[in-house]
């Protein structure tokens, strides 16, 4: 019996061994952010996974009063920093009165357009519109946008121009700045926009989208992006668990999904990174990375810009709003030179699309030059 104690230890701790080394390469890849190999973004993505199992190890040593908690404890402190893209516990001064700049992002699913005309359901397209419309902030980045004239419900730029005067439009269909059915980006702005810059994948309607917008005596750059999606729909593969066969498929196609997505997100994220390294103006990026705080895309910005999230946010700020729910994929990240967040939240208590919104306020440092007042 001793002999089979000490052997279920020692294997124990061999695939403690194995789980640090895998950790370390997983914190390597995350940290350098250089290998866009899809196998590396799977790796990545385990984070999440990593981390809880260190802490198993942990608690099992702990209890066990043994040198060896030692070994997943030092792997945990290494990979602090991940933690912190995690979780957050930040309180927000009560005694700042300083007035900043709002910006809300937000991924409006198609404003839920399908549930409207194929089911007949109106109420949660009606209450997705309203919301965005509702949500008091100087500058609105939304994705997935639908806009159609023809239902007074969905003239959804109409409804958002009540409260921005000023916006600009990258539809999926390139060339149709009407906004005309199908989605698209957009950002709305409460001050006068003079310039903006687009691109458009046609993989999943993704793009990017900046705007040049001068704020009382400063002229900012804004950039609503919306990267290629993770494709992972884990609700499928559970409604298919009776069906062994439907569900083995379900799961072969999220895995080629993930692939892809991760394939086609180094290619995207190599436009982003230039028009971040390009911009003339203090820079606010937002949107929906489709991507986990230690993906590729997500550690190629923040090696730009700050995250606000980890900078002002409180708990895990979850966005997306299916299964499974405990993922952020959508972000905001601001220029720390030139901005210092007050606030941020994750509206989570608002279930209309299958992302919760996000909100910051961001603070002045210093004044910028204003370069170019030809209002478009």
């Amino acid at each position: 019996m001793i002999l089979i104690r000490q052997f279920l230890k020692r294997f124990l701790f061999f695939l403690n061994i194995l789980l640090a080394l895998y950790t370390l390469l997983v914190y390597q890849l995350s940290y350098s952010v250089s290998v866009k190999h899809w196998l590396a973004g799977f790796m990545m993505l385990t984070m999440p996974f990593i981390l809880v199992s260190n802490v198993v190890f942990v608690l099992i040593w702990a209890l066990r009063k043994s040198y060896r908690v030692l070994l997943s404890f030092i792997i945990l402190i290494v990979g602090f920093p991940f933690i912190l893209r995690t979780v957050s516990w930040h309180n927000i001064d009560s005694t700042d009165t300083r007035e900043g700049l709002t910006v809300l992002s937000y991924n409006l699913m198609w404003c839920d357009a399908f549930t409207y005309v194929e089911k007949h359901d109106t109420t949660n397209a009606i209450n997705l519109v309203k919301k965005v419309v509702d949500i008091d902030a100087d500058i609105k980045c939304v994705q997935e946008l639908f806009n159609w004239d023809g239902f007074p419900q969905f003239r959804t730029i109409k409804k958002l121009r009540g409260t921005q005067k000023y916006y600009t439009y990258v539809h999926s269909t390139p060339g149709n700045d009407k906004g005309q059915g199908e989605i698209g980006l957009a950002i709305f702005s409460k001050y006068p926009i003079i310039r903006k810059q687009e691109k458009h994948w046609s993989i999943n309607h993704n793009g990017l989208l900046s705007a040049d917008i001068v704020v009382k005596n400063d002229t900012i750059r804004v950039i609503n992006v919306q990267l290629r999606s993770m494709g992972v729909r884990v609700q499928r593969v559970i409604e298919a668990k009776e069906d062994k066969e439907k569900a083995k498929k379900e799961a072969k196609t999220i895995y080629h999904q993930l692939k892809s997505g991760f394939e086609d997100r180094v290619i995207q994220v190599k436009e982003l990174e230039k028009w971040i390294e390009e911009s003339p103006y203090p820079l606010i990026v937002c949107g929906d990375f489709n991507e986990l705080p230690y993906g590729f895309a997500y550690g190629k910005v923040r090696k730009y810009l700050k995250n606000s999230f980890e900078e002002a946010g409180r708990g895990f700020g979850f966005t997306y709003h299916r299964k499974p729910g405990f993922i952020r994929i959508d972000n905001q990240f601001f220029d720390d030179k030139s901005f210092e967040i007050k606030r941020f939240k994750t509206f989570s208590d608002t279930p209309y699309s299958d992302h919760y919104p996000i909100w910051g306020e961001y603070i002045f440092k210093s004044s910028v030059v204003l370069r170019d007042q030809n209002v478009k």
